[in-house]
């Protein structure tokens, strides 16, 4: 009977310890995430951003976004980059609370910024002749020669067709910047596939003549924004 009361102590005892081990560690993975959240927010850079984005109240957004912008024409496949920085994140935050005439709040703008700190972000506005395309887009960074695919990547299904009858289409990426040093020149590439299959016409259909407009363009497009990091907030 002794040896089985001393078991069960035993027993009792392992599973209090292992207990203890697991609220322990997750309060310590919980305070390693605070002092990770602390450590990457400066309060300065914070107080900066805000400045400076309200001072841009009023500015069109395409102006106010221009600075850390590369335009490469008003073509298909090519088009406008921006580098969403945390800088850039901050400043449009403000200037849109600005706007409202709200004041800025501090915890909402650390917490929209802290979820994209380990990516860098961008926004993307290209152009295609199809209704298509926007379903045919592949987006990539190039850095070091190596490619890095995206971990978040949206386009429309379709693009909005304007009045220079192209698709104009917008998205966003995001790509880990575990291994990208702040101070890096990366390219960031966007490919436009080729229809997997043609449109065949039928033969009571081939005395129709078919429209194009503006100048034909390969099927298998690759446009390339080269971005140097140092340069941009």
């Amino acid at each position: 009977m002794s040896i089985f009361i001393s078991m069960n102590r035993k027993i009792i005892v392992v599973s209090l310890l292992m207990i203890i081990a697991i609220v322990l560690g997750f309060f310590y993975g919980c305070t390693c995430k605070k002092q990770t959240s602390s450590e990457t927010i400066d309060e300065q850079f914070f107080q900066e951003a805000i400045q400076y984005g309200k001072s841009k109240a009023g500015i069109p957004t395409y102006e106010f976004m221009e600075p850390w912008s590369i335009y490469l024409g008003y073509e298909v496949g090519k088009g406008r980059a921006v580098y969403l920085s945390p800088f850039l994140q901050i400043a449009q935050l403000a200037k849109n609370a600005e706007e409202k005439k709200l004041k800025p709040d501090i915890n909402i703008i650390k917490k929209a910024v802290t979820s994209k700190l380990n990516t860098l972000n961008f926004l993307i506005t290209t152009y295609g002749n199809e209704p298509d395309t926007s379903r045919r887009i592949k987006a990539y960074l190039l850095f070091n020669n190596i490619r890095i695919e995206p971990v978040y990547a949206h386009f429309p299904p379709y693009g909005e067709f304007n009045r220079d009858y192209y698709q104009q289409i917008n998205g966003e990426v995001r790509f880990l910047s575990k291994d990208i040093p702040r101070n890096a020149t990366v390219k960031l590439c966007i490919e436009i596939l080729p229809q997997k299959e043609k449109r065949k016409h039928h033969d009571h259909h081939d005395h129709e003549s078919e429209i194009v407009v503006g100048e034909v363009v390969p099927e298998h497009i690759l446009t390339e924004f080269v971005f140097d990091l140092s340069k941009y907030k």
